[in-house]
């Protein structure tokens, strides 16, 4: 467990949260029930946030074993500890693999059941929520082309090497972005970071259709900061090489990058890739807070088909108790 699994499993709760205030009030924001549960995160981490109050009685932040640090991203927590309201964004220009490695769940949500262009909804909703904590448009970017493929993956037929042009095309068009960009450089520099973006995703296909296997040699060559597009693509080409679910997660967490944010992302793809099925047994059975990962993963896809709203489903009042609206 890290850091950047205890901020997945809070987007998760965030999502289930968000879809019961849409039934129950009609309200859409889901980036604010999101912030409000990325900021339960952060109490959890010994944060004091600006905002208040906050929610702290129900759920994930009751469990202690989620209270212990492990490696917390620091720029998600002062922009989490600064936010005055929800949605607010900070503005900074950090580009980090920790404004992706939550964006998971997002692309796991099944939008189709209530909104149409699904895997669209899935990229803008993961951009916005990376930027309440990272503003440099590559780290946005960068987990909105990551929610769009977990959503086809999930939700399609469709391979890897098909979803990605999908997505780097709804990258470049003007209705990626659902949200208003005020800084005029912050804004002059998406196209830079989209041909990024672009750049090294191209580079992984073409590295897959010449039969290289990712190496710790091969992906110093992607680059070998941490950030979000670096991160993206090597997680990319360990899931579009992989023959199973060991031999990707192994590639994607030996090497001199940022292996734990790269092993979760990779982890997301072969997970969908391979199925619960292509798992190692034995790691499995000693994975810390299964129980909360099975118990959310099985919640993103089922709550969507049973809640009603209103009380008028038979698991409304169980779900409601369960995710009470932020």
């Amino acid at each position: 467990m890290t850091g950047d699994t205890q901020t997945m499993l809070f987007t998760a709760e965030g999502m289930l949260r968000a879809y019961i205030r849409i039934q129950e009030r009609d309200i859409y924001d889901p980036v604010a029930a999101i912030h409000h549960a990325l900021i339960r995160w952060a109490i959890t981490q010994g944060i004091t946030p600006s905002l208040s109050p906050i929610d702290d009685e129900i759920g994930l932040v009751t469990d202690e074993r989620l209270h212990q640090r492990r490696s917390p991203d620091a720029t998600s927590l002062a922009a989490l500890e600064q936010s005055p309201a929800l949605t607010w964004q900070p503005y900074n220009k950090v580009n980090h693999c920790a404004a992706l490695t939550r964006a998971a769940p997002i692309g796991l949500f099944p939008w189709s059941d209530f909104l149409l262009r699904h895997r669209e909804r899935a990229f803008s909703v993961a951009s916005e929520t990376a930027r309440l904590t990272h503003g440099h448009p590559c780290a946005y970017l960068s987990a909105g082309v990551f929610a769009y493929l977990i959503n086809g993956l999930l939700e399609s037929e469709q391979p890897l090497e098909t979803l990605l042009p999908q997505a780097l095309a709804f990258m470049e068009s003007g209705a990626c972005i659902d949200f208003y960009i005020a800084d005029d450089e912050e804004r002059a520099s998406l196209p830079r970071c989209q041909a990024r973006i672009r750049f090294l995703l191209e580079a992984v296909l073409d590295f897959h259709a010449q039969g290289s296997v990712p190496s710790p040699q091969g992906i110093e060559m992607l680059g070998t900061d941490r950030s979000a597009q670096v991160s993206l693509a090597v997680a990319v080409w360990c899931a579009l090489a992989a023959r199973d679910y060991r031999e990707g997660a192994l590639w994607a967490v030996n090497h001199a990058g940022d292996s734990k944010g790269i092993g979760l992302l990779a982890g997301n793809l072969l997970g969908l890739k391979f199925g619960l099925g292509g798992l190692p047994q034995a790691w499995l059975e000693v994975i810390e807070l299964r129980k909360w990962m099975d118990v959310l993963g099985h919640d993103l896809q089922w709550l969507p088909q049973v809640y009603v709203g209103h009380g008028y489903g038979e698991y409304d009042d169980e779900l409601r108790q369960r995710y009470p609206p932020s």
